[in-house]
């Protein structure tokens, strides 16, 4: 099968975490597939503006195409008016400025079907190209597209995309629920032919000497074996309730002296890594005890969680928390507070600790509560080892939705899960 990806977002030099799971999706689809190819519309700001501003900067360092991971990438540039049409920029604006390149490339690819990675910066693209190369083309809702669209006007923008692919996959339950409501309809009258939970998932999580690992990044860190690591991984944002983890973080470390805590991940020119600072200047003693640090790359990502003895994660709202499953998947006790999301991946097996939302006090706790047992630590680790495996492995997920695929292209099954 030949396919090609509409990514909203794909890492580049600015941004090398931007997008980071649609690339490892395109990863594990190049495996799978005859053929990949990504388009990502890249926001065009003009030089003056960028200079301004770092996040336009960073923007100004896409390049038009390049090859990563053996990935063709075609960025597309779509321009961007701060504050105005927003909607229109995300949907019919970018198809427009795309349309020409991916005609170009289905002339000599000549692609059996399209997969966007999000509903509203991808599945207007995905949809609209879909219709004008007469392909099916389904999409991934994935979080904030479905969950809490910014306007009426991009809602509008997810609807139309809900309404036109040919199949959608949600990474959990809650947001085909969400999905439902938006096309004014109920979770039971959704067709299972083209709506489906699927979550993207992770991949494997790899093979490494954890023990030696683990020794050299906690002596790097200064830490003595009898501290207890807690990390957070991933992006330094309010939406992430970052500063209610610090609140969390102060009051366990003022109860249990051998606590020491990492939220990893800070780019300023992009999150609120800036208000975490203020945050900790202003509590001295948590200010010593917890570290920000910044955005890595995947194989530090795995060393941290080789070092660390839990892992906190505190969001508002999720698709489905992947630098959650990844904790679980290298065997890290996990606490986390209790969206839905974190409801499914748990499921009753008492494979994390879900904590009622968002009680800074009970996540605390719950902190505490996991640091003084070794031996709750190591029942958790396998439980939700065995949880993420069973069900959250990009590869076989990725199958099954090319399995779903394959009859509206007329090809076969794919065989590879």
């Amino acid at each position: 099968m030949k396919i090609l990806i509409i990514a909203s977002n794909y890492p580049y030099s600015g941004h090398p975490a931007s997008g980071i799971f649609n690339e490892r999706c395109a990863m594990v689809l190049q495996e799978l597939c005859d053929h990949i190819e990504v388009v990502s519309p890249r926001p065009y700001v003009p030089p003056l503006l960028s200079s301004l501003v770092p996040r336009w900067k960073a923007y100004s360092s896409i390049k038009e195409y390049e090859s990563r991971n053996e990935i063709s990438v075609h960025r597309p540039a779509s321009p961007v008016i701060p504050y105005v049409a927003g909607s229109f920029w995300f949907d019919r604006g970018a198809f427009f400025r795309c349309r020409q390149r991916i005609r170009e490339l289905n002339d000599k690819v000549r692609f059996d079907a399209i997969i966007s990675f999000d509903l509203l910066g991808a599945g207007g693209i995905a949809w609209r190209a879909g219709q004008d190369l007469g392909i099916p083309a389904c999409g991934w809702a994935t979080g904030d597209d479905v969950l809490i669209p910014p306007s009426p006007a991009y809602a509008r923008v997810v609807i139309r995309a809900l309404e036109r692919l040919d199949l959608v996959f949600y990474q959990s339950q809650e947001l085909m629920a969400k999905a439902a409501d938006l096309l004014g309809t109920t979770l039971d009258r959704l067709s299972n032919k083209r709506h489906m939970v699927l979550p993207r998932g992770i991949p494997a999580p790899p093979l490494l000497a954890r023990s030696a690992i683990r020794s050299r990044v906690r002596a790097e860190l200064g830490l003595s074996e009898d501290q207890v690591l807690v990390v957070n991984i991933g992006r330094i944002s309010r939406e992430k309730a970052v500063l209610e983890l610090v609140d969390a973080f102060s009051m366990a470390i003022a109860r249990n002296p051998r606590l020491v805590c990492l939220l990893i991940g800070s780019l300023p020119a992009f999150d609120d890594s800036n208000a975490v600072k203020e945050k900790l200047e202003k509590t001295p003693g948590t200010r010593e005890r917890v570290k920000l640090l910044p955005a890595c790359s995947t194989d530090k990502v795995a060393e941290y969680l080789c070092a660390a003895d839990i892992f906190a994660f505190a969001s508002y709202h999720e698709g489905m928390p992947n630098s959650l499953l990844e904790a679980m998947a290298m065997g890290v006790p996990s606490v986390a507070f209790a969206i839905p999301p974190v409801l499914e991946l748990e499921g009753g097996t008492g494979a994390l600790v879900a904590v009622p939302p968002f009680n800074s006090a009970l996540f605390s706790q719950a902190i505490l509560h996991v640091a003084e047992s070794a031996a709750n630590r190591t029942d958790m680790e396998k439980k939700g080892k065995a949880r993420v495996m069973e069900r959250y492995m990009m590869r076989k997920n990725m199958a099954s939705a090319l399995d779903r695929l394959a009859p509206l292209t007329g090809l076969q099954k794919c065989k590879v899960g």
